[in-house]
């Protein structure tokens, strides 16, 4: 089925659940991860080149009138080889943080009617691959139509992870097979509590094995599974925090970076 334009909306809020900036659309960062500068809700960047088709299809006239300081760098930056554009990106820059200027005028550059256009664009482009996962994934469940809840899901996998790393029903309907009856959630509570205290997410797992122990409703277990079995396909160190932001999607609460996230009001 095709996405709504409240399930749309519905996605957008989801994505804002888990970030400290307020609306979305307007989320902008510097080279903390070594692409540059990310933008928006998808955080297009520049050093995937994920950035540059969205500025492309905005123009060159609402670049320059939402940036009258750097508009015409940045334009220039999404219009050259990488290098350069990466360089052009990081002189706006100290420490991998944005200065005030070129924070503010990027920020008014996403939030501008055509280039929020344009993330809507590309939003629905990743939600359709969302979208057929989780249809899917409803059709192997035998549970008929898929769910808004099951398509946030799939949403936050493709936006953030990727791809599904191969996984599907099947492989949640064999980790609980070889789980004794009832005991699929304590397996994974059991692997974020003997987690390093070092690990990236440890606080919120530890927080997340007492909140989602023998709390994880039988319509949740499925996709509380998929978020496990999805993180251990992830980078060893990344792995917790996968599992936290997925978990939590799957049960609509827990804590991801330090923050209590209920999303019981969206999904």
């Amino acid at each position: 089925m095709a996405i709504t334009d409240a399930e749309l909306a519905k996605l957008v809020k989801l994505t804002g659940a888990f970030e400290s900036s307020g609306d979305p659309y307007l989320g902008v960062s510097g080279d903390f991860d070594g692409q540059g500068i990310s933008c928006g809700v998808l955080q297009w960047n520049i050093g995937q080149g994920s950035l540059q088709k969205l500025v492309r299809g905005a123009g060159q006239a609402v670049v320059l009138n939402a940036m009258p300081t750097i508009g015409g760098g940045l334009w220039t930056a999404c219009n050259s080889p990488l290098a350069q554009g990466l360089a052009i990106v990081r002189s706006w820059q100290t420490n991998k943080k944005l200065k005030a200027v070129p924070k503010g005028e990027l920020r008014a550059l996403m939030g501008s009617p055509l280039m929020k256009a344009q993330q809507d664009k590309y939003i629905r482009a990743t939600g359709a691959s969302a979208d057929t996962a989780a249809t899917a994934w409803a059709a192997a469940r035998g549970t008929g139509a898929r769910t808004l809840h099951e398509l946030a899901w799939f949403f936050d996998v493709y936006t953030q992870n990727g791809s599904m790393a191969g996984l599907d029903f099947g492989s949640v309907k064999d980790f609980k097979q070889h789980a004794s009856p009832g005991t699929a959630d304590d397996i994974i509570c059991d692997w974020l509590e003997g987690l390093a205290k070092n690990t990236a997410g440890y606080a919120d797992a530890i927080k997340n094995a007492k909140l989602w122990r023998n709390h994880v409703s039988d319509s949740s277990l499925d996709l509380f599974v998929l978020a496990y079995l999805r993180s251990q396909k992830s980078k060893i160190q990344w792995r917790a925090d996968v599992l936290n932001r997925k978990g939590t999607i799957a049960t609509k609460h827990g804590w991801v970076h330090g923050a209590e996230i209920d999303l019981t009001g969206i999904l």
